[in-house]
């Protein structure tokens, strides 16, 4: 007694046929004949090129150029802080030789001299 249907279609492999030790075409797909599939590398340089020059000319500009103000506006606020600092430092060590004389002239004026 077998279990194939009457209605079985050879051409078609069963599960049995695929599990089969010594049939392993069932169980791999089809080789792609690598002569059908050749690539002109030219073209696809050619094709790159273009997609890249397109992108940089359009999109990327814009990412670019956000990107480089972001930037400028980041460098510029360290930049004034850096600034900042400095002339506050320098400030600080004027600003005590000024009080010190304004004291000492309201001092002496205050004294007679």
């Amino acid at each position: 007694m077998t279990n194939k249907p009457e209605t079985f279609d050879p051409s078609i492999p069963v599960l049995t046929d695929v599990v089969v030790p010594g049939k392993p075409e069932y169980a791999r797909a089809p080789s792609v004949d690598e002569a059908a599939i050749e690539y002109d590398a030219e073209l696809l340089a050619e094709r790159l090129r273009g997609r890249f020059t397109g992108f940089l000319t359009g999109e990327a500009r814009g990412l670019i150029e956000e990107r480089c103000r972001e930037v400028l506006r980041e460098q510029s606020t360290q930049l004034v802080a850096a600034i900042t600092r400095e002339v506050a430092m320098a400030l600080e060590g004027r600003m005590s030789e000024w009080v010190r004389e304004a004291v000492e002239t309201e001092l002496r004026r205050q004294r007679g001299e």
